[in-house]
Order: structure tokens, then C-alpha cells, then sequence
């Protein structure tokens, strides 16, 4: 597996990784803190810890949540936009009832395919204002599901994800029409 897809590095470091013969995670743990340091300065320490799994950085685990989501992978192949549809709902439900139990009302639903060469998309949709039932968090995915239909390759893997959380409002508080 290639290294600047994991880390996420620039096209610029990537290349020179490359061009260095670091092409994994297990190449770069491999090269002395010296030699990373020659060629990457100050950045070549942090490539040498975090190949190694240092990461002194302090833990922040409350931060605020960003997104609620569920996936399924299946023993079998989906090829039929009914049985597709039917894999959502308890994927909805899941989702829906950890929003609903930690007051989350978010505006976009994510919909994330992965076909059965692996290959993986997503799709989504932003309302203007924040989803108020499940149904609705349900109606939004299947309507991205659906011109995903016919596929020739098979479904493999489904999730469904809410997100654009409002800050200030939770479920069961409504807001006025000015009209």
C-alpha cells in the first residue's frame, strides 16, 4: 500500500518519499531518525515517531462530534435497489437513535457505497433546515441511492452518516416562523 494515501502527505513530500524508496508505512519506519531529519528537517522527527506510533499529543476526547454514522457490510453481493433499500432502514434507525439520544439535529445525510471491486463512493445531500424523524434522515439516503440502480457490480458494503450538526439546537426544540 502507498504511503501518501495513508498520511495524507502533500503531492511535494509524497513525491520525494518516492524518489527516497519510502513507499509504506513500513519503509519509512525503517529509515534512521538521522537520515529523515537530513532530508525532511524538522518534520523528519515526526515521521520518525509516528511510524512508531509516538504521538505525545495530548487525548481530546471531548470534543464535539461532527458526525453519527452506521455501515453494514454483506456476506453476499446486492445487485437489486429493493434489497438495497431495505439494508438502509435499520442503518437509519441506528443512526437516528444516537442522534436522538445525545440531542444531535444535523442537516446532511451521507450515503457511502462500496462495490464489490471495492471500489467506494459517497453521496449527499444538505436541507436547509435540520432533519426532524428518521424517516426523513431514511428518505433522503434512498433517494441517493437510487440512480445507483441498475448496477452490474454489486453492492458489498452500505453506511449512512448525519452530519452539519446545529451548534445551538437540539431535538425537541422548534423553531418560530417569522412568517
Amino acid at each position: 500500500m502507498a504511503l501518501a494515501p495513508l498520511a495524507q502527505l502533500g503531492p511535494a513530500t509524497a513525491a520525494k518519499m518516492e524518489r527516497l524508496g519510502i513507499l509504506t508505512g513500513a519503509d519509512l519506519k525503517a529509515k534512521p531518525l538521522a537520515f529523515l531529519q537530513e532530508h525532511f528537517g524538522k518534520a523528519g522527527a515526526w515521521y520518525y515517531r509516528i511510524a512508531r506510533g509516538i504521538d505525545d499529543r495530548p487525548v481530546q476526547p471531548d470534543r464535539p462530534r461532527k458526525s453519527v454514522g452506521a455501515e453494514d457490510t454483506f456476506a453476499v453481493d446486492i445487485h437489486d435497489l429493493q434489497a438495497a433499500r431495505a439494508e438502509v432502514t435499520p442503518l437509519v434507525d441506528k443512526v437516528w437513535r444516537h442522534c436522538e439520544a445525545k440531542n444531535l439535529l444535523g442537516r446532511t445525510v451521507t450515503l457511502k457505497i462500496k462495490f464489490a471491486d471495492f471500489r467506494q463512493i459517497t453521496r449527499s445531500r444538505t436541507v436547509g433546515t435540520s432533519l426532524r424523524a428518521a424517516s426523513d434522515v431514511e428518505s433522503i439516503a434512498c433517494s441517493l441511492l437510487e440512480p445507483l440502480f441498475p448496477t452490474e457490480k454489486g453492492i458489498r458494503l452500505i453506511g449512512v452518516t448525519i452530519s452539519s450538526f446545529d451548534e445551538d439546537r437540539e431535538i425537541g426544540q422548534d423553531q418560530l416562523s417569522l412568517i
